[in-house]
């Protein structure tokens, strides 16, 4: 973890601005905002992004719905690893006028749809008003990402965490809400889904770059 930290100072150093935070990775500006990169930097290989990279991201590179990534680093050793992507929209910018649409309800029904608590036609039918503009392929695109998480979650409700026989660390759990989705030209993009059970227990990227006091980490902050 220590190395990933220092990774993450150095990075910063170097003149990339720190963007975004989580419990597993900080997110930083690769270079000038036009060039529309990001550089992720996580605190450990047991993040569930890098399953969700491999087993999702990866074999479906052409899909819309999921980020575009050109390089992982993996240091299993140190226990962290370094993802250069695309840069993304945190709001529907396509839609910023649009009163009928809500970004956090749309992550709740993208939730719901995975956990299967409602059914295609209601997805359709609550969002088809603006399939042009978040489903650009049409909903069958959207859907084989859909299909793919249902298959890769171990753990979709509270109710199965009581069932669960898997070392905590291991266990990917559902963690979709308006923060793990962002947009690319008004598409709606999963950029991360799962989390692990032991999430609670790991210590915060969020909150070591929140209480820094070098520098190279608060000065490069524009969360």
């Amino acid at each position: 973890m220590a190395t990933a930290y220092r990774v993450l100072k150095n990075t910063a150093k170097a003149g990339n601005a720190i963007i975004g935070a989580g419990v597993y990775s900080a997110v930083l500006q690769q270079g000038n905002a036009r060039e529309g990169k990001v550089i992720k930097i996580a605190n450990t290989t047991m993040d569930p992004w890098l399953d969700y990279y491999n087993e999702i991201i990866a074999p479906m590179n052409t899909n819309c719905h999921t980020p575009e990534v050109s390089k992982v680093y993996v240091d299993e050793a140190n226990d962290y690893y370094v993802a250069n992507m695309e840069e993304l929209d945190p709001e529907c910018w396509d839609l910023d006028d649009d009163e009928d649409f809500d970004k956090g309800s749309l992550a709740e029904d993208i939730s719901d749809l995975v956990k299967g608590e409602i059914i295609q036609s209601e997805f359709e039918s609550a969002w088809g008003e603006f399939r042009c503009v978040l489903f650009p392929w049409g909903f069958g695109e959207f859907y084989k990402v859909v299909d793919a998480l249902i298959d890769g979650t171990d753990v979709l409700t509270s109710e199965d965490e009581l069932c669960n026989e898997q070392p905590v660390e291991e266990t990917r759990k559902l963690d979709l809400h308006a923060g793990n989705i962002m947009f690319r030209r008004g598409c709606v993009v999963i950029t991360d889904p799962w989390c692990s059970l032991a999430v609670d227990d790991h210590p915060s990227m969020e909150t070591y770059v929140e209480e820094s006091n070098d520098k190279n980490i608060s000065e490069n902050y524009y969360i």
